[in-house]
This record gives C-alpha cells, sequence and structure tokens, in this order.
C-alpha cells in the first residue's frame, strides 16, 4: 500500500475486512456445490460436498431427499423417528463421535465439550444442540456476543483489547475485542456477555449496569473447517479510567489499552481476528470515527456487515 494516504489505507482494508468475513457469497467459494440440512423440513444449514459424502454414510441417523429441479441440489434431513430435540442431539453427537474418531475433519480435532443450539430463526426453540466444534461442516448459524471495553482517557477515546492466547485453538495471538464468546446451549444473550466478561477480564458484578447491548452483526465464510454463519450481539461497556482488566480463562495472553487511530493500524496489518476486527469497525461507525466523509464504501462495509442469514434457509440457492 506504498504512496496511499492513511484513509485510503484504511478504506482498503475495511473492504478486504468485510469481504474475508463474507467469503462463502463471493465468487470462487463452494457455495454452488453445498447441498442443504433439513430438520421437520426446515432447512437449517448447508454443508460442502466433501462432508455430505462422509454424513451419507449413516443412514440410521440421516435420510436424503432428491435433487432441487432449479440447482440440482440435494437435501440432507435427519430422520423424523428422532422426534424430541434431545434425541436429535444425541443421535448427531453419535455420528460426530464417530468421526471424530477416524480424524476425518480438521474441525472436530478442536472438540470442545460444548454444544450450540441450531434453530430456523433466533426466536424459535432449538431443533437441537449441535458439538461446537462440528457446526461448520453443517452450516448452522452459530450466535456469539462480543463486547467493545473503552475508555476516554486525556480526553482520547481509547479501547482495550486482548491479544489471544497462543495456545487457542482458532485464530492463536491476533488480537480481539475485550470480551467475546460463543452462545452455549441454554445461555441468554446478556447472560452469556456477562460470562465472559468475568471470565476474560474480571470484570466486578457492579459495573454491568455500564454493559449496554448495541446491536448485532452478520456474515458468512467458509475455510478448511466448514461453512460459518454467524451473528454476533455486540455490547459497548463504558469503563472508568482506572479499570485494567485482568485474564482469568488463560485464552487472553496480555490486554493493551489502544487509541483508536492504533486500532485502525492493527486492522489494516491484519492484527486482529477477522470477526472481531468487524465488531470494531461497527463500533466505529456508530461513534461517529467512519463516516460518509471519510469512508467512500461506507454503504457496501454496512450492508456487508448485515447479511440476510436467514436466506440460507428459506430458498434452496442461498442468498
Amino acid at each position: 500500500m506504498a504512496g496511499l494516504t492513511k484513509l485510503e489505507k484504511l478504506s482498503r482494508g475495511l473492504l478486504k475486512l468485510v469481504e474475508r468475513c463474507n467469503s462463502f457469497i463471493l465468487p470462487g467459494s463452494s457455495r454452488p456445490e453445498c447441498h442443504t440440512f433439513l430438520v421437520h423440513s426446515c432447512q437449517v444449514g448447508l454443508i460442502q460436498p466433501d462432508v455430505w459424502k462422509h454424513l451419507i454414510n449413516y443412514p440410521d441417523v440421516f435420510v436424503i431427499s432428491g435433487s432441487d429441479e432449479l440447482t440440482s441440489r440435494k437435501s440432507l434431513s435427519i430422520k423424523d423417528t428422532f422426534k424430541t430435540a434431545n434425541e436429535r442431539t444425541a443421535a448427531v453427537a453419535k455420528v460426530l463421535e464417530d468421526l471424530r474418531q477416524k480424524d476425518v475433519f480438521l474441525s472436530l480435532r478442536g472438540w470442545r465439550n460444548e454444544t450450540y443450539d441450531i434453530r430456523h430463526t433466533f426466536a424459535e426453540v432449538p431443533l437441537l444442540a449441535i458439538e461446537r466444534s462440528g457446526t461448520g461442516l453443517f452450516g448452522t448459524v452459530e450466535y456469539g456476543v462480543h463486547i467493545n471495553g473503552y475508555c476516554h482517557k486525556d480526553g482520547q477515546l481509547m479501547m482495550w483489547v486482548g491479544r489471544r492466547s497462543k495456545t487457542k485453538q482458532t485464530y492463536p495471538g491476533l488480537l480481539d475485542n475485550m470480551c467475546a464468546g460463543g452462545l452455549s446451549s441454554g445461555l441468554g444473550v446478556r447472560e452469556c456477555a456477562i460470562k465472559e466478561c468475568q471470565e476474560e477480564a474480571s470484570v466486578p458484578m457492579e459495573m454491568f449496569s455500564g454493559l449496554h447491548q448495541t446491536g448485532c452483526i452478520s456474515y458468512i465464510y467458509e475455510d478448511e473447517r466448514g461453512i460459518f454463519p454467524e451473528c454476533e450481539f455486540t455490547f459497548d461497556m463504558l469503563l472508568p479510567e482506572t479499570f485494567i482488566p485482568v485474564n482469568a480463562d488463560g485464552e487472553v495472553d496480555h490486554f493493551e489499552l489502544m487509541s483508536m487511530e492504533k486500532i485502525k493500524e492493527m486492522i489494516i496489518d491484519e492484527e486482529f481476528k477477522p470477526n472481531s476486527a468487524l465488531v470494531i469497525m461497527d463500533f466505529m461507525i456508530r461513534h461517529g470515527l467512519i463516516t460518509t466523509e471519510n469512508e467512500p464504501n461506507l454503504c457496501y462495509l454496512i450492508e456487508m456487515m448485515h447479511i440476510p442469514l436467514q436466506k440460507i434457509y428459506s430458498t434452496g440457492s442461498g442468498f
């Protein structure tokens, strides 16, 4: 990016970021070849061809439907003999455990013993729960929380960011929001945010009156682990200037208090975990640091942070 101004570098960096986080809907992805994943005739995910060929070997759990006339896309359904969410959860867990033992998929090497609830929309009752490391194989929506911890110091807006532990299973050593985490089965959104703040930054209970939900962002990417439609509930937390986060669960190597200008540089240099940088970009837009006056692609950036994930359920052709 030699010869470019700071604003031009940031603009290019932000474009690269949103497209990296939405690689599944851009040219060259596996999207045209994917098959649908159904529960009770309701689409809740997408399955890549390399995953499909393994899952169809479990006819006691899954049933295959014929090709869609328009797309030649097939469907994989959980058999209707599994009538409850618990029964479906147990059946899929056995499949994933078998595939894990066979070491078929890279993603299952990161087994968490933690599940995510799978549902058609967030407002609906979960249809089943799937081991966290296996959700990408089914392309089901993952929900999570991200907390922007910020303060004002010497008249300057500053933000606490964490450097991820080098032993983390995903994105080791990269920068992250002050706190973040997936929405495990049974957890409420605010409950999850408080839990992550306590575990990752030792935030005391008396400070959570300053924790404010600001909305959500959504995007969909794919990598060597599978397909990841993700919806992240975002929170802002204005912190006292004297507060210093301390990690309590070993997932953060250390915290740094950075100016927003420094954070922009770190985003350009790809020092951040991609979706965490997306959350900070949303923060910058909401706080007037990125506007139409300094970012010509603002509308596109906002659109790419709010992909309508439910469209992967509503039509056989995806988005």
